[in-house]
């Protein structure tokens, strides 16, 4: 039993330092309303807009999307691939749609994530 209990403790303790027991990311995410004053139709006003270390393993993304006025974001979560993070966000379809697209910024924050060049992509799903 003892040796057992052993094992299993130099088990933890080699994947904890080798990465297999990483801290999870912890991650935040926030979507303001819309903003009439960035044009939903420019091209160079959507995507990604600012990538900020905030620290050694803090990082916030910022990003503009535009979508149907009559459609609501309520939430968002990410992925990552490699050195890719898929920045993505919640907005069912409208089932009424309006004729008028609106800008809104979403903010990405990840904390406890490794610093490094990521590439970043934005996509719009619903769960």
């Amino acid at each position: 039993m003892h040796s057992t209990i052993t094992f299993l403790s130099l088990l933890l303790i080699v994947m904890f330092f080798t990465g297999c027991l990483a801290e999870p990311i912890q991650f935040d995410f926030s979507a303001r309303p819309c903003d009439e004053s960035i044009d939903p139709m420019n091209d160079d006003n959507l995507g990604i807009q600012k990538v900020t270390w905030i620290d050694d393993t803090t990082l916030e993304v910022t990003a503009i999307v535009a979508i149907n006025c009559a459609e609501k974001i309520r939430g968002g979560t990410y992925e990552i691939r490699d050195s890719t993070i898929i920045l993505k966000y919640d907005a069912p379809p409208c089932e009424e749609c309006v004729f008028c697209l609106c800008a809104h910024t979403l903010i990405y924050r990840f904390g406890g994530i490794e610093k490094k060049d990521y590439t970043f992509t934005i996509e719009r799903y619903t769960p």
